[in-house]
């Protein structure tokens, strides 16, 4: 009777735990939202519905086009009323429109071809031939710095298959290259584009806070990495092998500021004093918590309330509605209360085994083995709550990965991190990331070093007390 008892109790746990495994979904635990099933995604927390109507409100303000300068203008036409009132009178014609209107439209675009001609000619003495020499500043190949620019942007920001880019070629600017030249084409921009990478990782690294997150990456059927870090100026994509600490320890390089992560084991070589862990992840644990049966649910929601509330003071902090001081006892009562819960999490204990710790338990002695990493904030102003700046920034190469073949090679390998630091570097510097790849093509085909390099500005230090300030 005392076995059949204790082999129910063991196929209840295992029950109970199928059924949290069929409960995983995008909001309570690590699972991307293209997992969720119909029935997840209608459980979903959304916000309520804006009673106001789809579009511009009464009274905002406008959003117009400015004009363009007169001098940039293209063609201008001028339009005069007719020569006399419908009273028999004279006009008299004012000096400035009373009104200008500007049309903007694409112009028929075509290519351009240069032809190089090479002559030779036959000395009259010696009788030997001499043939002329392509100059050093012209392209060996059949593409200048313009196309190849324009097809490394195509694949590497607007995430164009071969076959996409070979269209457009044909039906924008009338040209018919073959799939496999396009692809020869990026080749050597990976190379050429090396000491722009090379910056960007360096001016990462010497921030004094970053973010850094990975994703799976597949070179054809064999599953690797692609981890990113990035701070507010900068960037800086890498794919590896492994989703370990060598693996990390590599993307980190030397950098000695905070580091804002999940709780990934693979971090844990960096000092827990200047590391913050996300609260969006946590959050998302405490719900799967929630959603457990007996004190353990109970503890969860607690968990779940004071995560929230934490995240919401923090946020309100930095709207400017608490003072430093008021925000501080706030917050110490908050972390108090939050200590204690995880305190009695960690005592919970199975009811078939008395002597060994419940999930749940784990679960919150974790919490508090990383307990310094959780309030790194307090510590130092400007560091953020949540890895989000990470995750938007992964965001594109995750949709490419959906939508493409993955890489086929060490090449591919090679390039997708380079293009999408180049990218998004120079989204969140504004400026234009064509331009930057297209003077370095040129330097490259002009076999000329590539000198040209991202306006990254000087990194900022992070303060103890005040936040960020100028190095």
């Amino acid at each position: 009777m005392v076995a059949l008892q204790a082999r129910v109790k063991q196929l209840e746990a295992e029950l109970t735990e199928l059924k949290e495994r069929l409960n995983d979904s995008s909001a309570n635990s690590s699972n991307p939202p293209s997992r969720d099933t119909p029935e997840q995604r209608a459980q979903r927390e959304r916000k309520p519905k804006s009673p106001l109507k789809r579009g511009g409100q009464p009274g905002h303000s406008k959003h117009e086009r400015a004009l363009v300068e007169e001098s940039r203008l293209d063609a201008i036409q001028h339009y005069y009323p007719e020569g006399c009132c419908r009273c028999g009178g004279h006009l008299v014609l004012e000096n400035t429109p009373s009104q200008r209107h500007q049309v903007f439209d694409l112009p028929e675009v075509a290519y351009q071809v240069t032809e190089h001609r090479l002559y030779a000619g036959t000395c009259s003495c010696c009788g030997k031939r001499q043939v002329a020499e392509l100059p050093e500043d012209i392209p060996s190949g059949q593409m200048g710095a313009g196309l190849i620019s324009w097809i490394t942007l195509m694949n590497g920001a607007c995430r164009l298959s071969t076959r996409q880019i070979q269209l457009l070629l044909e039906e924008q600017w009338q040209l018919s290259f073959s799939s496999g030249a396009i692809s020869e084409a990026t080749a050597p921009v990976s190379r050429w584009l090396a000491p722009l990478y090379a910056q960007a990782g360096d001016a990462v690294r010497s921030s004094p806070v970053v973010n850094a997150d990975e994703t799976s990456h597949y070179r054809g059927r064999e599953r690797e990495w692609l981890w990113v870090m990035c701070s507010p100026q900068v960037v800086y994509f890498m794919t590896h092998y492994s989703r370990g600490k060598g693996a990390a320890d590599e993307l980190l390089g030397k950098f000695n500021g905070v580091l804002v992560t999940d709780q990934h084991g693979g971090y844990n070589h960096h000092p827990n004093e200047r590391r913050q862990l996300c609260w969006a992840h946590i959050i998302r644990k405490f719900k799967k918590i929630a959603q457990r049966y007996g004190r353990a649910g109970i503890l969860g929601k607690r968990l779940l309330r004071l995560a929230r509330l934490i995240v919401h003071l923090h946020n309100r902090k930095l709207a400017g509605a608490y003072s430093d001081r008021l925000y501080r006892q706030r917050m110490d009562k908050l972390r108090e209360a939050f200590r204690q819960t995880l305190v009695a999490g960690s005592g919970l204990r199975q009811a078939q085994h008395p002597d060994k710790p419940t999930k749940t338990a784990n679960q919150c002695q974790r919490l508090r083995d990383d307990d310094l990493m959780l309030w790194t904030f307090l510590r130092h102003s400007g560091v953020p709550l949540t890895n989000n700046a990470a995750e938007r920034a992964i965001r594109p190469y995750v949709i490419w990965r959906k939508t493409s073949f993955f890489s086929q090679s060490f090449r591919g390998d090679q390039f997708r991190p380079l293009i999408l630091t180049i990218v998004e570097t120079c989204k969140r510097l504004g400026i234009s990331a064509y331009r930057i790849i297209r003077q370095a093509c040129q330097q490259a085909l002009a076999k000329k070093p590539v000198t040209v390099r991202l306006p990254i500005p000087p990194p900022r230090v992070l303060n103890p007390v005040t936040g960020f300030v100028a190095a």
